[in-house]
């Protein structure tokens, strides 16, 4: 049988032609859906003051978001498969840009606590169906590189955002509107757009692709199934229920680790311009904000294509999840105890730059652990442990910012919780994580097998 990590010409030519299709125009998905999520964030350097919402409230305001997104996330995933990817991903970005642009017409706290919930309902599955919908076109070793590909859509649209934000604020008056209003308003606008060209755009697998060729198509999900099978030999689980798998041992343990990495990411998302404005100066303009906001993300955005493509070469995801997580808890740590304001800001980009490339090769993790039939749930069930991650952490970091007066113990203490990630996937047994091969196979099967 051959090799299913191993990919000949015709295979390999087939892949970059899927991706020639569709990586580009996810990655566009992608971006425009963390600059909705995220563009609260810079909305409230000014709304805070006009609507009067304290650093606990606009926590509070990421945290319900979270928790709604969290409630939807897998049943959303189960409609994906029900329906189909390209239905239900245009269904998200239809509602999900209506529901973020209806956020200009809060009128206090409790308005924008509920709009922000309507914005995680709507939106809720939708990167976990970007990457259940890549596991359709993809083989394992190939679908960390492909997920690099979206998944470096957060520090582009976290940098790009940064910049067009603080550009934004500054139309404040325009017409007699705010300029967060604007912000939500012209941000929310594109996801409804893109979402119609979905429709149109996009297929649901190789079988229905009438930009490849009847070849084409059945080298794609030939190579798919064969992999597929493949893993289906080296997973810990040959029976079981469900519920059983989800929380199974390893599966907790990555999940909890993923959990602090999305709770870092959640706490830069949203608190890195106000941190940028307390290490920096309070009174600068809003573009150098915007800026300097943008420089961690812009630097980690060629360190995550390339990790990717090196943990899949090496069929390594173990060592190269835990040392950048490590590095990036460490980064923190540095930004929250540094004396000078530039060591500050360098902590801040070593946490982003070293946190951010890891973040594709959780989701191949679920396929590792996981029989074929709960590879949706898992992906869902891990993303769902995550976003109770990024709900608690921005929310911690409000509350700790209300009551020390600055961001030295937030940061700390998000800093100390990804190295307790990183520590937590020590525990996961490595054969579980490396390449496909005779050593994984009998070590799922030794024990009672």
């Amino acid at each position: 049988m051959a090799d299913p990590t191993s990919f000949t010409p015709e295979e390999d030519a087939a892949f970059k032609k899927v991706s020639r299709r569709i990586l580009w125009f996810i990655l566009l998905l992608a971006i425009v859906n963390y600059l909705d999520r995220t563009n609260i964030g810079f909305a409230q350097l000014t709304m805070g003051k006009e609507l009067g919402i304290s650093a606990t409230t606009f926590g509070l305001s990421v945290t319900i978001f979270s928790i709604v997104y969290a409630g939807f996330e897998i049943p959303s995933n189960l409609a994906l498969q029900a329906f189909g990817a390209r239905v239900w991903l245009a269904r998200i970005m239809i509602t999900w840009g209506l529901a973020s642009a209806a956020c200009a017409f809060a009128m206090g706290p409790a308005s924008l606590l509920t709009m922000r919930g309507l914005v995680g309902a709507a939106e809720a599955g939708f990167i976990p169906g970007l990457v259940l919908y890549l596991t359709y076109w993809y083989p394992q070793y190939y679908r960390a590189r492909a997920q690099a590909s979206f998944m470096i859509a957060q520090p582009i649209a976290i940098a790009g955002g940064s910049i067009l934000s603080g550009a934004i604020l500054s139309m404040d008056g325009a017409f007699g509107v705010s300029g967060w209003r604007w912000l939500f308003i012209i941000e929310g606008l594109p996801a409804i757009i893109l979402g119609v060209i979905i429709l149109f755009y996009l297929s649901d697998r190789a079988g229905s692709a009438k930009w490849l060729t009847e070849r084409e198509r059945q080298v794609v999900d030939a190579a798919v199934k064969r992999d597929a099978e493949a893993r289906e030999k080296t997973v810990a689980f040959k029976q079981g229920s469900l519920l059983s798998m989800l929380f199974s041992r390893d599966m907790l343990l990555i999940s909890a680790a993923y959990f602090t990495l999305i709770g870092n990411f959640g706490a830069g998302g949203y608190w890195t311009p106000q941190i940028v404005r307390a290490i920096s100066r309070p009174d600068q303009p809003y573009w150098v904000t915007g800026l300097l906001s943008a420089g961690p993300y812009l630097l980690a955005i060629a360190t995550i294509p390339f990790w990717s493509a090196f943990s899949d070469r090496r069929k390594e995801r173990y060592w190269c999840a835990i040392i950048p997580m490590a590095i990036g808890g460490c980064g923190w740590i540095i930004a929250a105890l540094a004396p000078t304001a530039q060591t500050q800001y360098a902590g801040l980009v070593i946490a982003q730059l070293f946190t951010l490339p890891v973040w594709s090769l959780f989701f191949t993790m679920p396929s590792s652990v996981l029989p074929r039939t709960a590879h949706a749930t898992g992906i869902a069930f891990m993303n769902t442990i995550g976003m109770i991650g990024a709900s608690t952490a921005p929310l911690v970091i409000g509350y700790l910012r209300d009551t020390t007066g600055g961001f030295t113990a937030p940061m700390t203490a998000i800093g100390c919780a990804v190295i307790a990630g990183a520590a937590a996937m020590l525990l996961v047994p490595r054969h579980l994580l490396i390449g496909t091969g005779e050593a994984p196979v009998k070590a799922a099967l030794a024990p009672g097998q």
